[in-house]
């Protein structure tokens, strides 16, 4: 056989990115989201504090105590749960917070502040 012929794969089967390989389970992903806030809101510990404390890198730290945020708003202002959100930081939701359909969506009834206005 000669080089023509003989068609060798040196780097495995085809993928198609990185993105499928490399989902995490949604309850783990709400785990440590839960985590980071618990550290960072109520705690308040930095970032960097809370991923040492938890194992992860900084950068992660900050997308599941965002994604988490994110995937509690509808239910917060009393809508009902959604999709569930991309998370912050990738390319699925490069800046800003993610679109919620159930929260941003046409009928979607207005927000108003929980605050009581001034006297």
């Amino acid at each position: 056989m000669t080089d023509r012929t003989l068609k060798v794969k040196r780097f495995g089967p085809k993928r198609g990115g990185p993105y499928p390989y490399l989902r995490l389970d949604i309850a783990v992903k709400w785990r440590q989201g839960g985590d980071v806030v618990q550290l960072v809101a109520i705690n308040g510990l930095s970032f960097r504090q809370a991923a040492a404390s938890l194992g992860l890198s900084p950068t992660t730290a900050w997308r599941r105590y965002w994604w988490w945020m994110d995937s509690t708003l509808p239910a917060h202002w009393g809508y009902p749960d959604g999709p569930i959100p991309p998370q912050r930081g990738t390319r699925a939701c490069p800046r800003g917070r993610p679109y919620l359909p159930t929260y941003d969506g046409p009928n979607a009834k207005p927000r108003r502040s929980r605050r009581p206005a001034a006297p």
